[in-house]
């Protein structure tokens, strides 16, 4: 079992930023490689469609696995900074166990709703069998991302972020290579199969680095250390993050749904591409604030609230620093950057420019966002950050995309309204967070 980290490596912003590092690579070639699927099959629209809609509805199923693996970063670094090395070898078991079953029922579940799935949120039905030869194959085997999620997390737990870049280069290279050799025979079935081949395979090199590195065989005795003890720890913590999640991911749904309602594909696909590089514009907030969580909770687990303060606050400059330039340079570069998936209509690239316009802005409260919610959830201050998502997800990005984007509802505004209420329902989160965690009330809400 790895020692605990020293308090001066803890303290030090340069040790945060290394551990960021490999975390930031590790989420960019997700993103490259989620989306490339996409950029290889290009030349069929149909397909870009499906994907689109089906990833939005296996982002959701996959909150489930973030809901362990969440509780048990934030158990595990609280857990080392006390040198309690039972509780952490109960958490690997309780986390693994319940995440690898969820992942089994939910596989079940996708296959068996898929159809209804599609129709629910609007899909076209042009695109329905395409969609459905795509969601019935990642989907039935999305316990393997459950897997994978879950052995990530514990590697990160224990300061072993290379170790889960390098997994994760190999099935996002192995998944390229795939789609190079499949699609041209089987379009987006070879995408499908790609993807989940590749899973499997770094669902066993990971599971040979965790249990030689972290030395617990969690395969071999998965149930040696079970505890509902630890057990009730992990969802009190991990729940609501989780809950904070799937709502977000929830409301994501509903807004394609009013997107989809625009009778217009090339919108649909703009919202996709325009959602991808959104994505890399807080891809450095997200590494960041993950390792934030590994040092504050084991800062916290040594009693050290002041350092882990700094170290939030620390996070949180960063992050909206790279949020701004990052969105910004993909504003202003923003044709070339959709003409690399096909988008060619000026009217298109018009709504998609705006779009990435009004994203700076948003980035901002987004950026400001995910640190406190992490800080937070690290901290102990659970219910606060999820009780605020659902309320403001629902009543302002939501109902705000119904009535700005909407078609023939209000304004009319269609892709650009949608945006518009996304980025008020984070700015104004951005603000109620700010005063939050100036207050000190969170304070009274630490787990240790």
């Amino acid at each position: 079992m790895q020692k605990s980290t020293s308090f001066e490596k803890l303290s030090s912003f340069k040790y945060l930023l290394i551990l960021t590092v490999p975390i930031f690579f590790e989420l960019l070639l997700q993103v490259i490689v989620g989306y490339s699927d996409q950029m290889m099959i290009a030349s069929d629209q149909d397909a870009v469609t499906a994907i689109t809609n089906t990833n939005t509805i296996l982002n959701v199923f996959i909150i489930a696995f973030q809901v362990f693996s969440m509780g048990a970063i934030i158990l595990i670094s609280h857990y080392k900074g006390q040198k309690n090395f039972a509780g952490e070898k109960s958490v690997y078991s309780v986390a693994f166990v319940l995440s690898t079953a969820i992942g089994l029922v939910l596989s079940i579940i996708i296959l068996a709703f898929a159809r209804y799935f599609f129709i629910w949120i609007g899909l076209d039905e042009t695109c329905l069998e395409k969609g459905l030869i795509y969601i019935r194959i990642v989907g039935g085997f999305i316990f393997l991302q459950a897997i994978l999620t879950t052995l990530s997390a514990f590697l990160k737990s224990n300061s072993y972020m290379k170790e889960s870049t390098l997994v994760n280069v190999l099935v996002n290279v192995l998944n390229i290579i795939g789609n190079f050799i499949l699609i041209p025979y089987l379009g987006i079935m070879g995408v499908a199969i790609s993807s989940v081949v590749s899973r499997a395979i770094g669902v066993i090199v990971i599971t040979i680095i965790f249990i030689k590195l972290v030395k617990v065989n969690i395969f071999k005795h998965p149930f040696k250390n079970f505890s509902k003890v630890t057990l009730k720890k992990i969802l009190s913590v991990g729940g609501p993050s989780g809950g904070e999640a799937l709502s977000y991911n929830a409301s994501q749904i509903i807004i394609l749904a009013v997107v989809n309602n625009l009778g217009d594909k090339g919108l649909v696909n703009v919202k996709s591409y325009a959602s991808m590089f959104a994505m890399i514009s807080y891809l450095f907030t997200q590494a960041i604030s993950q390792a934030m969580q590994v040092v504050i909770g084991e800062l916290l687990g040594m009693g050290k609230v002041e350092e882990s303060k700094k170290k939030i606050y620390q996070t949180l400059i960063a992050s909206v620093i790279s949020a701004v330039i990052v969105s910004t340079i993909l504003y202003f570069i923003s044709d070339f950057a959709y003409s690399l998936f096909k988008i060619t209509d000026p009217k298109l690239l018009e709504i998609g420019r705006m779009v990435l316009l009004i994203e700076i802005i948003l980035e901002i409260g987004r950026a400001i966002n995910i640190v406190f919610v992490r800080a937070l959830q690290t901290i102990g201050d659970i219910a606060f950050p999820t009780i605020l998502s659902i309320i403001f997800c629902w009543s302002v990005a939501v109902l705000g995309s119904f009535l700005l984007g909407g078609k023939d509802i209000w304004l009319n505004l269609g892709l650009i309204g949608v945006w518009i209420a996304m980025a008020l329902d984070e700015c104004i989160r951005a603000i109620i967070f700010i005063i939050r965690f100036k207050s000190g009330a969170w304070e009274r809400k630490m787990i240790v």
